[in-house]
């Protein structure tokens, strides 16, 4: 998908080296959801430097077109490279950022609750819980209005919240908790969308609270869901996270059959 994506950003960039007045603004509006798409591919794919100089692109591009929906966009997944890389305070910073703009409350809620996620990692509980609560308000408000929501937050809705809360509460060592509200937010997940590679990061979380919490039959049959969708999805990353729960879990239950079985899923 990354070249198509490119040769398309290619075509805008000649367009915008010409263009002026109105049809400037709008190219620029639409050149900002492309670069931003770019930004996302190159991320997941683990390219971060090339992600962070797309997301600055439709970040550029969004202020230009006055689309705030995209600037808080474009900041947040930031804040999303920020955490990728380990750059807590950075996650925090830009995150609170997108959520100050005059974006929709969904792309604002996108934004609380990955400042939750920041402050989860400092062990911060209250602020945490706050952000948290704050996203809810929002998502719920966003879920009443969808008319007023941007095309590309398709996949959020309270139930997705659900999930982020889960993972923030797994980070704090809220593991039982965290097992609940991943499996309820799980659940909801409309068909069409469960085998998708993101959802499979989510599958692997699971698992993940499953062996913290000291069960590791059922992080094993979680496990094995999320090994199906990162093959499905040819999803190198995914299988790499996995790899590294099974080898936690083979540290603690090497002869258990489930870990066992485990392993030759992953082979």
């Amino acid at each position: 998908m990354v070249e198509p994506v490119s040769a398309q950003l290619a075509v805008i960039g000649t367009l915008l080296a010409e263009a002026r007045g109105p049809i400037r603004t709008s190219v620029v509006d639409i050149g900002s959801q492309w670069a931003q798409f770019a930004g996302w591919l190159n991320a997941n794919a683990g390219r971060l430097s090339d992600a962070n100089h797309w997301y600055g692109i439709a970040l550029e591009w969004a202020t230009e077109a006055n689309d705030h929906d995209m600037i808080g966009t474009a900041l947040n997944m930031k804040g999303h490279l920020a955490w990728m890389s380990g750059k807590t305070s950075q996650m925090i910073s830009l995150s609170e950022a997108a959520s100050r703009r005059g974006a929709s409350r969904g792309v604002r809620s996108l934004a609380r609750q990955q400042a939750a996620r920041g402050y989860a990692i400092t062990g911060d509980y209250e602020e945490t819980e706050r952000r948290l609560d704050q996203a809810e308000v929002l998502a719920w408000a966003a879920a009443d209005h969808p008319e007023d929501e941007p095309d590309w937050i398709y996949f959020f809705d309270p139930h997705f919240l659900q999930m982020q809360r889960g993972l923030a509460y797994s980070i704090l060592g809220r593991h039982t908790a965290a097992i609940d509200l991943l499996l309820t937010g799980l659940a909801a997940v409309p068909g069409d969308i469960r085998r998708s590679e993101w959802v499979g990061w989510y599958v692997s979380r699971l698992a993940t609270a499953h062996a913290r919490e000291g069960d590791p039959e059922s992080a094993c049959r979680v496990s094995a869901e999320a090994v199906e969708i990162a093959r499905a999805t040819d999803a190198g990353r995914l299988l790499a996270d996995l790899r590294r729960l099974h080898s936690r879990l083979a540290g603690q239950w090497l002869d258990l059959p489930a870990v066992i079985e485990l392993g030759e899923r992953l082979r």
